[in-house]
């Protein structure tokens, strides 16, 4: 029994590791994506050549 628990916690561990490992990738990605919008949301901006014009 002691080695099926210490395999339970040992999983468990993984489990938790990878699970905060998706949740950091997410939010990096999210990050990115939000900086990749805000970039895009600069350079096309029609509001700005409508000034020239």
């Amino acid at each position: 029994m002691t080695h099926y628990s210490l395999l339970i916690t040992h999983y468990s561990l993984l489990i938790t590791h990878y699970s905060l490992l998706i949740t950091h990738y997410s939010l990096l990605i999210t990050h990115y994506s939000l900086l990749i919008t805000h970039l895009f949301k600069d350079r096309i901006s029609p509001d700005k050549e409508r000034h020239h014009h």
